[in-house]
């Protein structure tokens, strides 16, 4: 039977106090190396049992395994620079410290394929995943390359395009 409202949740679920602080903006990881991956799949077993038990219809990963929605994609871009900050007005709304793109911004490998396939092996409900768009992310950078906003978009959309697609091909 198809359901006509499918549930979903929207944004991402809290992180488990063991994996990183509650309720704080890139809070640092509280383990390292393989510990870390093994703590963000336990993080996002639980998420997925919260989902399932509170009646969602399409669950998500509730993000347990970035730190921020649109900084841990740009992290793993060829391009950008996180030590090189510059402060930018984001969207009219305030200043904030942000990094630079110094070069032609590239994914040398799938972003969030991995923890993808992992949620997927957990459940056989449908999956959603979110994507920062171009513009979220162009807004959370200086760009000292391109210098345009409307081809650095393009960049993003491409990249995020061949994101999409993999994270379909894992079954999301």
């Amino acid at each position: 039977m198809t359901k006509l409202l499918p549930t979903s949740t929207a944004g991402s679920l809290p992180k488990p106090s063991w994996l990183a602080e509650p309720e704080k903006l890139w809070s640092p990881w509280k383990l390292q190396g393989d510990e870390l991956v093994a703590a963000k799949q336990d993080a996002l077993r639980v998420s997925l049992a919260e989902q399932q038990a509170a009646g969602i219809d399409i669950v998500s990963d509730g993000e347990q395994t970035r730190q921020h929605f649109v900084t841990t994609f740009i992290e793993h871009l060829a391009g950008v620079d996180f030590e090189k900050r510059e402060t930018v007005r984001i969207r009219n709304r305030y200043d904030a410290s942000v990094p630079t793109v110094i070069g032609a911004v590239s994914r040398e490998k799938p972003v969030f394929v991995e923890d993808a396939k992992f949620l997927r092996s957990q459940t056989k409900a449908p999956i959603k995943w979110a994507l920062p768009g171009p513009m979220t992310m162009i807004d959370t950078l200086y760009d000292a390359h391109y210098r345009s906003r409307e081809k650095l978009a393009w960049e993003f959309a491409t990249i995020l395009n061949a994101e999409a697609r993999e994270l379909e091909a894992a079954g999301i």
